[in-house]
């Protein structure tokens, strides 16, 4: 399994088949959407720059003129922005093949989002409950869909704490561990969500990913990474976006997927390489976690499952 090397030339034609990518203007939010697109798949681009999402639009159509994409505003910060954003989907689409949540926000100061959330948690992981509880129905009338949602090794460091939720501007802020609890919250949402999924007879498969250390703009906010002693070092374990891309585009069309599956990168202590299965870590199984961020995420939201 570890010398396994799926590539994009592993991929299967995808003609047919819609995608959402949110974040899909750059990183490897772009480059899984170009992937689809040469594959001959629907592109939906959740961005919310629509200038940049359309310069990101015309960068792949200069290389693959007959690129199908199509730009939907979506502020992962604004509840009232995704129930818009998956209002429009589901007036102008009949299907939803996968929703690739991808976009994020790594470390960055603190603050709120427009529903008082802290940014971190609000934008990585209630966002995406919302827009995938939004989008449920769709997907689930799809044959053989799928929601893949994009983690980080660094929930290895993250612990679940409900009480900071909620932005409240004299609490004492620990932006890496804030990030490192929004990816732990990812997973924590995969795996309830498939369980969830499976005990109703739903056949949606839900999946997570990981980059690896993946050369993007997501760590603008960490100054120490900009020092040249340490950006020597992470050079070492880094890897190119394209490549650090690919863990999250075999989630979302290898065939051979089962639900609950983890991808992640094979080398370097998942740090970089192809992608493979891996395994997270044991708090990211944890039923009761699991049950806990429901319910908050049921709470703050006002959306559950409904099919």
């Amino acid at each position: 399994m570890r010398r396994e090397k799926w590539t994009l030339q592993n991929m299967p034609d995808l003609t047919g088949k819609t995608f959402i990518v949110t974040g899909a203007n750059s990183g490897i939010g772009f480059e899984a959407t170009k992937a689809f697109a040469m594959n001959n798949a629907k592109v939906i681009m959740g961005c919310r720059n629509l200038e940049r999402a359309q310069a990101a639009k015309d960068k792949i159509l200069a290389e693959f003129k007959n690129a199908d994409l199509d730009i939907i505003l979506l502020n992962l910060m604004s509840f009232d922005s995704i129930e818009t954003f998956a209002n429009e989907v589901n007036a102008k689409y009949s299907k939803l093949d996968v929703l690739l949540n991808n976009a994020g926000i790594m470390s960055v100061p603190y603050g709120p989002t427009e529903n008082g959330l802290e940014k971190q948690i609000g934008v990585n992981h209630f966002g995406h409950y919302y827009l995938t509880m939004s989008l449920l129905p769709l997907l689930n009338k799809t044959t053989d869909s799928r929601i893949v949602n994009i983690a980080s090794i660094a929930h290895r460091f993250g612990k679940l704490e409900p009480n900071s939720f909620m932005y409240e501007e004299s609490r004492k802020y620990n932006k890496s561990y804030a990030y490192a609890q929004s990816k732990l919250a990812n997973l924590l949402f995969t795996y309830g969500l498939k369980s969830r999924l499976e005990e109703i007879g739903s056949n949606i498969l839900v999946l997570a990913a990981h980059p690896g250390i993946t050369r993007t703009n997501l760590g603008n906010h960490l100054r120490t990474f900009r020092r040249k002693p340490i950006s020597f070092i992470l050079d070492s374990f880094n890897q190119k976006t394209p490549k650090g891309a690919l863990s999250g585009i075999r989630a979302s069309v290898d065939k051979n997927v089962k639900s609950g599956e983890y991808y992640g990168p094979h080398f370097l202590w998942n740090a970089k390489g192809y992608p493979i299965v891996e395994e997270s870590t044991k708090l990211s199984h944890s039923k009761d976690l699991q049950d806990i961020l429901w319910n908050y995420s049921v709470k703050i939201t006002d959306l559950d499952i409904n099919l």
